[in-house]
């Protein structure tokens, strides 16, 4: 089963289990007043936080850190409105998510943070000594499951790492035996062209001299050899016809198996289904822009989604790319970019490139028909 099954599991039986306390508490009275009202608000703040992390998997990346946000104070507050040492344990919970939402740097503040808070509460209620002890090993704890959370975003790239370039294996494999295929149709259909073809209309064309100089039987005789020479030659060129008609690449097809394959980003794709591209060497450049964008967004971007769309039209085909990650301030050309503009630039095409911080990475390529 998903790592990240047991680890979504962990937390909220971790948020349930430090309710029960002050649950009992409330019921009893330890806990009244606007004491009580802020607990119920907060524990059920992280709750809802919570699952809106673990199951909503389009929001985008600052949408998450604000959802941990409120977590870490709905946290704090429960701390500072009960006596009992359980209250902490869902600021462990905030703490495992920080892996893949924020720096290492950040993440560490971050944890001094809410771990400075639970020393303070209970330095007030018992002490110093309290208060070290039970922030201290908050701190631990915190730890382990940063730790923790770290070993399962890894094994989760790992996999999707391995995913996505099987994925890019199969789609080239297709791309490869689908020129394969055009190429031979293509060298079936000159050949039935220059061949037989020819040789049919230079036989036609003996038919119809030897009709006009025979007479009688004979010229019946001729006549229908004539006729049976024009069918053949209608149905070589209706085959030919076929044979380049039928050699295209599909590639909605190619491109829904590499989205298939990457969990993180989402990859929306809009691409009419059945949409084939004729020439081999643009279903190329297209599938291998595609593979570039997935690879950079995985790889740079931080991004939650990714959205995929392929217009074709009467002047050629249009690929947009763009995802709701970081973004940069200045788009740095490196090798997989300029592949991919000299790739159109091959085809009289273009490619742009632009992002803002915070507004993610786009990208806009053309290829003429």
């Amino acid at each position: 089963m998903d790592t990240n099954y047991w680890l979504r599991a962990a937390g909220f039986i971790t948020w349930i289990a430090t309710g029960v306390p002050a649950m009992l508490a409330i019921s009893a009275g330890r806990i009244s007043g606007s004491a009580a009202i802020v607990w119920v608000v907060a524990f059920a703040a992280f709750g809802i936080a919570f699952g809106a992390v673990c199951f909503d998997r389009s929001g985008s990346l600052s949408r998450v850190r604000t959802l941990v946000l409120v977590q870490s104070i709905a946290g704090a507050l429960t701390v500072s409105v009960t006596r009992d040492g359980i209250a902490g344990a869902i600021l462990v919970v905030a703490a495992a998510q920080m892996v893949e939402l924020v720096p290492a740097r950040v993440a560490t503040t971050w944890v001094i943070a809410q771990s400075a808070i639970i020393v303070a509460r209970y330095w007030w209620l018992d002490g110093w000594i309290t208060g070290l002890t039970v922030g201290g090993a908050y701190v631990g704890f915190q730890m382990f499951a940063m730790a923790t959370a770290s070993l399962a975003y890894r094994e989760r790239l790992s996999r999707e790492e391995l995913a996505r370039a099987n994925a890019e294996l199969q789609a080239t494999q297709a791309l490869l035996s689908e020129n394969i295929r055009v190429a031979e149709r293509l060298r079936i259909s000159r050949d039935l062209h220059d061949t037989l073809g020819h040789h049919l209309t230079a036989l036609s064309l003996q038919l119809e001299v030897a009709s006009r100089l025979a007479s009688g039987a004979l010229a019946d005789r001729i006549s229908e050899s004539h006729a049976i020479t024009k069918l053949l030659l209608g149905d070589v060129r209706d085959v030919v016809s076929r044979l380049r008609e039928t050699s295209c690449f599909d590639l909605a097809a190619a491109i829904h198996t590499l989205a298939r394959a990457t969990a993180q980003p989402h990859v929306h794709v809009n691409v009419a289904e059945g949409s084939v591209i004729d020439d081999p060497l643009q279903a190329h450049a297209l599938l291998r822009c595609v593979q570039e964008v997935i690879t950079n967004t995985m790889r740079h971007a931080q991004a939650r989604n990714l959205w995929i769309s392929v217009d074709q039209r009467s002047d050629g085909v249009r690929l947009t790319a763009r995802d709701d990650g970081r973004g940069v301030e200045v788009v740095t050309w490196g090798n997989g970019l300029r592949g991919m503009r000299e790739r159109f630039e091959e085809l009289s095409g273009r490619v742009d490139f632009s992002s803002k911080p915070g507004a993610g990475f786009e990208v806009q390529a053309f290829v003429p028909k």
